[in-house]
């Protein structure tokens, strides 16, 4: 059935597969099953909506509700739009010394749910950051497992990162993204057993390469694209050690010099070969970045999963349609970001470990909930209340009824319920808007603070083996935006070690360009650029790259 967007008026098809999932995963309660509507908004809107709760890299100073702490955390204090959220420090939010239930309210049939359920997430505490036994690593969020690490987030099993994303079992990588198993890194993206190597991306088990990409069991290769199993390539070409040492040394040490190296990188990129689509392993699927999957469509960055639709981040999930950042088994969610270990949930954000939750949030080891915040082993309960089996099974189908008539039942909650202004949030990533197109679309925004603005007086040398320690106490201003950034002595000695100069940029401004490396979350049918045969890419056709089929793409680069 195709109908438009009624965010984008853009048009838009539901299939009979997602028809079916959701008959599938409509709530049974006392006997009777209550229809999730067909969705009114496009599958990009639905992900912006999703996504726009969720902030990864922005962090402020605020004070604990508990303890009067100072602490660092996601939500800014004092936001444009006037929401203040209440918040705490891990080790107090999971303490014994609060529980949610004395924040319960009964509902009023005479206001809407998603006005009252902002209401509960205002007053309930917040933990500050989403950590997980890490050590030394307070400045990170969505982490767990990691020591001495430094504004990463969504990362595992890490020791001596910093700036970074989705970093996973890595050791000593600086300012990357999307790393596996790897370690020694500067400014990579989307790497696998990787070692000592800088400005590498889609690259696997690859050693002491540089302004490279596309390499695949190489080493010592600089300014090389589409490699396979190669050793001291110069612009692809092979060169002995010795003239290798001579031609890579021109490339380093100034900010000149670099620069040139990527310039010459941004070229490369533009002419290699490229394959529809990041994929491997999979049947039966489409999207980006995926791995060892089946039956998965329109996903990306999935891996070890099966019978998914529209899902952003998933590992080892299973059922899912319109989810994001889904781990450890989730099945059977619908309209879900952030979870771990979750069954039959809906409309939700951040539930781990639990079952039939609905329109809910923070709540974890959990089941049976509906309009819930920061619960904690509970059952049976609706706005934080505790309620028999029994009359829980009567109140949830009339609020679900009540829903209906103010048309929220079936809808994710609306961006303007969103702690996080548009351009701090993870949707921002997936799909830039502008201010002003941020605002129609009734999303927050957020302006910058000019005391993080202020204007660079400290001359950094061009040369990085005339930087010294001083650099430590200086506060430099990122070139393109113009926010305020430090160097700190383990990247100052990683970038000395790896003769590369001191950024320019700030690491907001270094993540965006990474992000760049990659298409956004979107398929075009196109054709394969050389047997025409039609293929599902995130390459929208038009644009410069080389894209081939995989028949294509194996023939011409193998």
């Amino acid at each position: 059935m195709n109908t438009h967007c009624q965010s984008c008026q853009q048009p838009f098809g539901v299939t009979e597969q997602e028809i079916k999932f959701l008959d599938k995963i409509s709530p049974v309660i006392g006997g009777k099953k209550f229809a999730i509507p067909q969705p009114v908004e496009c599958p990009q809107c639905r992900l912006m909506t999703r996504t726009s709760q969720r902030n990864e890299q922005n962090m402020y100073r605020g004070v604990s509700v508990a303890s009067g702490k100072p602490l660092i955390t996601l939500y800014c204090p004092d936001t444009e739009w006037g929401k203040k959220y209440t918040i705490m420090t891990h080790e107090e939010w999971w303490s014994d010394d609060w529980d949610g239930l004395t924040y319960a309210k009964d509902f009023d049939f005479s206001r809407t749910f998603f006005d009252q359920f902002h209401e509960l997430c205002l007053e309930i505490p917040h933990v500050n950051l989403i950590q997980l036994q890490n050590e030394n690593s307070p400045y990170t969020t969505g982490t767990a497992y990691c020591k001495n690490c430094y504004l990463i987030n969504c990362s595992e099993n890490c020791e001596d990162c910093l700036y970074g994303k989705l970093i996973q079992n890595s050791r000593d990588v600086i300012d990357s993204d999307y790393v596996y198993d790897s370690e020694m890194l500067y400014e990579c993206f989307n790497v696998k057993n990787c070692h000592n190597c800088i400005y590498v991306s889609y690259s696997q088990n690859s050693f002491d390469c540089g302004f490279s990409e596309n390499l695949k069991g190489c080493k010592n290769c600089f300014l090389s694209t589409n490699l396979n199993n190669q050793e001291y390539r110069f612009m692809n070409e092979r060169v002995t050690p010795e003239i290798y040492s001579q031609k890579v040394a021109e490339f380093l040490g100034s900010r000149e010099s670099v620069a040139k190296a990527n310039e010459i990188l941004k070229a490369l990129r533009v002419k290699r070969i490229r394959k529809y689509s990041n994929m491997m392993n999979c049947e039966d699927s489409t999207g980006d970045f995926l791995t060892n999957s089946q039956n998965c469509t329109d996903c990306y960055d999935v891996n070890d999963s099966q019978d998914c639709k529209y899902v952003n981040v998933g590992v080892n999930v299973k059922d899912l349609v319109d989810c994001s950042n889904m781990y450890l088994k989730p099945e059977l969610n619908y309209q879900v970001m952030g979870t771990i270990e979750t069954y039959n949930v809906i409309f939700s954000i951040y539930v781990f470990h639990s079952q039939n939750v609905m329109y809910s949030e923070f709540c974890f080891n959990s089941s049976n909930l509906f309009g819930c915040s920061g619960l904690r082993k509970k059952q049976y309960c609706i706005f934080n209340k505790q309620y028999t089996k029994e009359e829980y099974e009567v109140l949830v189908p009339r609020l679900i009824e009540y829903m209906k008539s103010t048309g929220e039942w079936g809808k994710m909650f609306p961006a303007w319920m969103s702690p996080f202004g548009y351009n701090e949030s993870v949707a921002y990533d997936y799909v830039p808007l502008t201010l002003e197109e941020a605002l129609a679309r009734g999303m927050h925004w957020k302006d910058r603070d000019q005391r993080d603005y202020l204007p660079q007086t400290y001359v950094v040398p061009n040369a990085i083996g005339e930087v010294t320690n001083d650099i430590l106490k200086e506060t430099l201003a990122c070139e393109k935006c113009g926010k305020n950034y430090r160097i700190i002595l383990k990247e100052l000695l990683k970038l000395k070690e790896a003769q590369l100069p001191i950024p320019t940029k700030c690491p907001e401004c270094r993540h965006a360009a990474r992000m760049e490396l990659r298409n956004p979350p979107k398929l075009y049918t196109r054709p394969c650029m050389k047997c025409e045969t039609n293929i599902e890419t995130t390459f929208a056709e038009g644009r410069p790259e080389i894209v081939y089929c995989e028949k294509c793409y194996l023939d011409a680069v193998y």
